[in-house]
């Protein structure tokens, strides 16, 4: 199979399963309407690395061996349940008759929040497991192409994740009337409250 065959195998798969719409979304959309655009960039960027390192377990042939640790994917699976319910519950509750800026977060805190919502996604690395192998010889490949493969992974996931943030910040600018960002708030609030029930049932 030649490279150029090889990368598209990887490149489409993984472009459309980033971009279904799923809790890691959900969460996005909650961070654009209560941070703003710019202050939901770290979340992204820790989003994106969470799945960089799914697909670096996955590129070394190590997906098997890392869903033998089932309790940890479940303590970090509800940790992201309850952050996804923390921010739903802001948004529901927050004030829209004055304008209030932003709570303030660190950059490390919202890349944190960020991979430890695509860690506790255990279905990230089943992904990477069943369609590597399909595009790549796993067993020959060097150091440098492990390190392509992954740039090339956060390239595609960096590129859609961006798309979703101009897609909710467009949404959030033309909603400015505190009736009309009420109702954003709180559509936000169920679509997250939704994405968490879909975490918490799912294996």
């Amino acid at each position: 199979m030649s490279a150029t065959a090889s990368i598209w195998l990887f490149f489409v798969p993984f472009a459309i399963a980033a971009a279904i719409p799923g809790p890691a979304q959900g969460a996005l959309l909650g961070q654009v309407v209560s941070r703003g655009a710019r202050s939901t960039i770290p979340f992204i960027g820790g989003m994106v690395l969470g799945n960089a390192a799914w697909l670096v377990v996955a590129t070394l042939g190590l997906a098997a061996l890392a869903l033998q640790f089932e309790h940890v994917f479940i303590a970090v699976k509800w940790l992201g349940v309850a952050f996804i319910l923390f921010i739903a519950w802001s948004l529901w509750c927050k004030s829209t008759e004055q304008p209030q800026a932003p709570p303030k977060r660190s950059v490390g805190r919202g890349l944190l929040a960020g991979a430890v919502l695509t860690l506790s996604n255990p279905k990230a690395v089943v992904f990477f497991g069943a369609v590597l192998p399909h595009a790549f010889d796993l067993t020959a490949l060097s150091w440098p192409e492990v390190l392509f493969i992954t740039a090339l992974g956060i390239g595609i996931d960096l590129t859609i994740q961006l798309a979703y943030l101009v897609t909710a910040s467009r949404i959030k600018c033309a909603l400015q009337s505190p009736k009309a960002m009420k109702r954003l708030n709180r559509t936000s609030a169920g679509v997250m409250t939704g994405c968490a029930g879909w975490m918490a049932v799912s294996h």
